[in-house]
Order: structure tokens, then C-alpha cells, then sequence
């Protein structure tokens, strides 16, 4: 079958200002969508076709999905419009000799390519003849490659059924290859655009959260480093005269600001490792009890007028957990709850199973309770109560990571006014 070589069917000011329209609509639009619908349109009344098809990526390389079906009947869209084509499947009609122009194939019926992803909507089986010789055949396929930037395939476009019922020449398929080749560009130019647009926004987002982590460093470190600062100069300066009390105080101060200071470097590194990947855990089987009550003891020892209680029912599983971490967990917990108590009241800790799979730890104290508009963002990032200048706000965040990561989870609930009731699960050994 030989293709005529005959004039086009659209005079080339109509082909410029459609596509002139269209290139200006997708450089506006967000949604990729309106534009083809716009393109499958153009083709249709340019070069007189009744149907047209376009199949485009979601992104570059990404498989291909139908996006327009023009032409065809309701069932026909419902069942086939968003279907899932990939690259490979394609490559039957993308043959070399079926290329009449760059990025242009013409399949006559003689042929016999048969595709299974084709909607064919005719009666013939392929060995009826064809009409004339410059008549189309409804086994014939004509399809339009959509290039990118870099001469890759973006999507492509099919059209059947010509209204004057004849093979295109080369001359109308030249336009509708010129056509579609610049608003293939175009949309290749669009998405590079949007991708440009969302770098930049990815990256401010990313300077300004590198600059709120830089500030907080600075504003956690400093009270610390005050701290150490004045007792080390009233030390030094009047050691000679100063009472034993007073020495004493002033060492604990040292003692404490350099804990504090320690803990501050110690969570910021553990983000770090977070962050870059690089935390790894040795997940083994942990009996809980034991490291609970060493938690506890710890505790003890710093607060010795706060009563803690333990409550379990013995014999508890072993829990699948990285020791180290765990103790971290619990150590977090259980200072928080100190810190966010009434003075003097007791701290319960409960451990008892969760479904058949699962250990929950609950740490609860005696408070104020916390607001429902702190509960979201406890677990966040630099999340605080709106109370609390004493914390990095890093704490619950990293509790969250490390459960996450050991296949637990974790949560709170708060009675205000009466207690708070912090809670993770982590997985029992079998």
C-alpha cells in the first residue's frame, strides 16, 4: 500500500493558531489532562479523524497510561480510559518499516500486526480487501510518537477512521507529525518546568529547615553553656571564701549543665545518623522487666523523693527489640513523666500484652495533662508543649523513629487536669 501524494486537509494558520492555544494551555496548567484533550481535539477537526487516542507517562521512562479517548462510546472510555501500557508492549507498532516519517508509523491491514492493547471497533478480520488503493482499511493504525526533550518517547497518539475515508497523504501526515512533534516538546518543556518549580521549592523548604535546626542547636546549647560558664567563674574566683554548701551547689550545677549539654549533642547526632540512613539496630530478644526496673532504678537514684510503681503480671515474653534502645525509650518516658508531674507523685509503669503479637509499655503521671492541640505535633520534630522552653522537642521524636523502626508503635492519651499516659508496643519474640 502506497501512501498518495497529495495536499493536506488543514491550511497551515489553522494548524499554527491551534497550536499556539494549546502550547499556551499547557504552560498554564498543572493538570496535564485539559491539554491532551485539547491536542486529541486539534488532530480530530485539523486533519479529519473520528477517532484519536493519546497515551502518555506520568514521568520520564515511567510506564504509559491511556489519558484520552476521543470518539468512542461510553463503555469503551469506562473500561479502557487509565489503562496501563508499558514500553515494551508498544514496540510491535514502532517497527522501522512501519516508519513513513521520524516518530510516525503507519501499519497498513496487509501487514497483519496484530496488538493486543489496540480498541478496534470494526467488523473486518484483517483479509477482506482493501477498497482502493488510497482507501483506509479498518485494520489500518496510524500512530504519532510524543517526544521529549532528549528524542525519548513521552507518550504517543493514534487516529482511525478518517472522515473522507482515504490513507493520508504524506504531506498531511508531515503536519500532523510537525504538529505533534512541537506539542510533544511542549509538554516535555511544561513538566521540566514543573519539575524546576518543585526543586526550588524542595530546596527552600530545605534551607529554611536547616536554618530552624541551626537555631535551635544554638538556643538549647546556650542556656547549658551559661550555666557552666557562671559557676566555673564563681568557682574560680572565690573558692578561697566560699562555704562548702555553696561549692557543693555550684558543682552540681556544673554536673548538670554538662549532663544536659551531653544529652543535647547526643539526640542532634542520633537525628544526624536518622537522617543520613545510617542508624542501624541489633534487634534480638529483650526481656522487658529487667530493663524497665533498671530504667526505674536509674530514676531512683536522681529523684529520690518520687515513688515508682510497677505493675505486671508475671511472667512476661521477651519482646524483639535493640537493647540499647529500648532503655532509651523507656529512659525518655519516664523522664518526661517526672518532669511533666505534680511534685511528690508517684509514676506507674504497666506492661501487659497487647493482642497475641505484641508487649505494651505504659508510663503514666499524674499532671496538668496535655492540650489536644499539642497531642499532633508531641511526636514531631522540634514539637514541644506550648509550656515547655526546657526541651529540644527532639525526645518524642526520636522514640517514634526507633519504635517505627523495631516495628512497634507508640502513642499517648491525656486526661487534662489528671494524668497522662504514654504507650509503646513493640513485637513479642514467638
Amino acid at each position: 500500500m502506497h501512501l498518495a501524494q497529495g495536499q493536506g486537509r488543514s491550511a497551515s494558520g489553522d494548524l499554527l493558531e491551534h497550536l499556539l492555544s494549546i502550547t499556551h494551555d499547557i504552560l498554564q496548567t498543572q493538570d496535564i489532562t485539559p491539554p491532551l484533550e485539547s491536542i486529541a481535539q486539534s488532530v480530530a477537526t485539523l486533519f479529519g479523524w473520528r477517532f484519536v487516542t493519546i497515551v502518555a507517562a506520568d514521568e520520564k521512562g515511567g510506564d504509559l497510561y491511556r489519558r484520552v479517548l476521543m470518539g468512542f462510546g461510553e463503555q469503551t472510555i469506562r473500561e479502557r480510559l487509565g489503562e496501563r501500557i508499558k514500553r515494551e508492549d508498544i514496540k510491535t507498532l514502532l517497527l522501522p518499516e512501519f516508519e513513513v516519517l521520524p516518530n510516525c508509523f503507519y501499519n497498513p491491514a496487509e501487514r497483519e500486526v496484530f496488538w493486543a492493547r489496540s480498541i478496534y471497533l470494526g467488523q473486518s478480520t484483517g483479509h477482506e480487501p482493501r477498497s482502493a488503493p488510497d482507501a483506509w482499511h479498518e485494520r489500518d493504525s496510524l500512530t504519532l510518537v510524543l517526544p521529549d526533550r532528549d528524542g525519548g518517547m513521552l507518550g504517543y497518539l493514534s487516529a482511525d477512521g478518517p472522515i473522507d475515508g482515504k490513507v493520508p497523504s504524506i504531506e498531511t501526515l508531515r503536519q500532523m507529525q510537525l504538529f505533534v512533534n512541537l506539542v510533544g516538546l511542549a509538554l516535555a518543556n511544561a513538566r521540566a518546568h514543573m519539575s524546576e518549580i518543585e526543586r526550588r521549592q524542595l530546596l527552600e523548604e530545605n534551607v529554611a529547615l536547616q536554618n530552624e535546626f541551626f537555631g535551635m542547636v544554638s538556643h538549647e546549647v546556650r542556656s547549658p553553656l551559661a550555666a557552666i560558664r557562671g559557676a566555673t567563674s564563681l568557682l574560680e574566683t572565690h573558692w578561697e571564701t566560699m562555704g562548702s554548701d555553696r561549692r557543693e551547689e555550684l558543682l552540681n550545677v556544673l554536673g548538670s549543665a554538662t549532663t544536659r549539654l551531653a544529652t543535647i549533642f547526643e539526640d542532634f547526632l542520633l537525628l544526624s545518623r536518622m537522617d543520613a540512613g545510617q542508624l542501624s539496630l541489633r534487634i534480638t530478644s529483650v526481656p522487658p522487666i529487667s530493663i524497665i526496673e533498671e530504667s526505674i532504678a536509674r530514676l531512683r537514684s536522681e529523684h529520690p523523693d518520687r515513688a515508682f510503681n510497677v505493675a505486671y503480671l508475671d511472667p512476661v515474653p521477651n519482646v524483639l527489640a535493640d537493647e540499647g534502645r529500648f532503655v532509651q525509650i523507656v529512659a525518655n518516658l519516664l523522664s518526661n513523666a517526672v518532669k511533666y508531674s505534680y511534685p511528690n507523685s508517684p509514676i506507674h509503669v504497666e506492661v501487659k500484652p497487647v493482642g497475641e503479637r505484641e508487649i505494651g509499655v505504659y508510663v503514666v503521671n499524674e499532671g496538668v495533662g496535655i492540650p489536644a492541640s499539642d497531642t499532633e505535633k508531641l511526636f514531631k520534630r522540634f514539637g514541644r508543649l506550648t509550656y515547655d522552653n526546657g526541651s529540644t522537642g527532639l525526645g518524642l521524636y526520636i522514640c517514634r523513629e526507633l519504635v517505627t523502626m523495631m516495628n512497634g508503635a507508640i502513642g499517648l492519651e491525656s486526661e487534662g487536669g489528671r494524668r497522662t499516659t504514654f504507650w509503646f508496643t513493640l513485637p513479642r519474640t514467638e
